[in-house]
């Protein structure tokens, strides 16, 4: 399955309704998550309702002309229940169609202000407390870096939000998924010496996710009528996982020659993906099948 991201800047106008069209017909995600829709909830029914598409929504009201989440998923894929809507959040429960697991999607849109960032992460570890045991999905607008290697031009200095956003990331085990084809998801569409860009944009999934024995990839699609670049993660969940999650077993380096034959294994390994990161699952996958035999 697909899931995408994009910070569409605006649904108010027939140009960015027909973005949005081109959109979902061009990736055919199973969901979309839509940030800075500067709408209201029944504009964006209506405008979904204009083109009929196979999908259906749930939006968070922007403030006036400025904010707004959106979620908008095929019927013919997956099934969501449990909606929670917190300020610049929304949640929902989902499974795809086939599989009996629900998992926790979050759709988010950061504050630009950084003493309400605090405030922002606060509320998603409270909406997490709700399903604390569900695989768990985040994807959006962070509007925070992590790293002073996600910004280009501008001052780059360590600030406190970047530093607590780290933190809280590990504290609720999410994995920041990496994009296969660049760093950066924004700019501020200027040339030369002025140009800025940053990574804002991301998907985090929680560790349950990373043990399953799927196939994971990200990447940056390209954009049109947004300063903002979309990115997909794409998924191979076709059904419940049924197998119980490999898991390290520290007893093991009690063998003297358990390194030794680990290094042998990978060395030896013919695996070849289509790109660095399924060629590295995959020999990982080849490495696990030899620690468990």
């Amino acid at each position: 399955m697909i899931i995408t991201i994009w910070n569409i800047r605006g649904l108010n106008s027939k140009g960015k309704q027909r973005y949005l069209k081109e959109r979902l017909k061009r990736d055919k995600p199973s969901i979309m998550l839509i940030q800075e829709t500067k709408v209201q909830e029944s504009k964006l029914k209506a405008v979904m309702n204009s083109f009929k598409p196979y999908y259906e929504i749930i939006g968070q009201d922007a403030i006036g002309s400025a904010g707004g989440v959106a979620i908008l998923w095929n019927l013919e894929e997956v099934h969501f229940e449990a909606w929670t809507s917190t300020p610049r959040i929304l949640s929902g429960r989902f499974r795809p169609l086939g599989s009996q697991d629900w998992i926790l999607l979050s759709n988010v849109y950061g504050p630009h202000i950084q003493n309400e960032r605090r405030t922002f992460l606060q509320n998603l570890t409270v909406m997490r407390s709700m399903y604390p045991e569900s695989p768990w999905i985040v994807g959006g607008d962070f509007n925070m870096i992590k790293a002073l290697g996600e910004k280009r031009g501008e001052l780059r200095r360590t600030e406190i939000d970047m530093e607590a956003f780290g933190d809280w990331t590990e504290a609720q085990r999410l994995v920041d998924i990496q994009t296969i084809n660049g760093i950066h998801t924004w700019n501020n569409m200027r040339g030369g010496r002025h140009q800025i860009a940053s990574r804002l944009d991301r998907f985090l999934l929680s560790e349950q996710i990373m043990n399953w024995d799927i196939f994971i990839e990200a990447e940056i699609l390209p954009g049109m009528g947004s300063d903002h670049w979309p990115i997909k993660v794409e998924l191979d969940i076709k059904a419940s996982p049924k197998k119980k999650p490999f898991r390290f077993e520290a007893f093991w380096l009690r063998d003297k020659n358990f390194m030794k034959k680990v290094e042998e294994w990978w060395k030896q390994s013919s695996q070849i993906g289509r790109n660095k990161m399924q060629t590295f699952q995959m020999k990982l996958k080849e490495l696990k099948g030899n620690i468990k035999k």
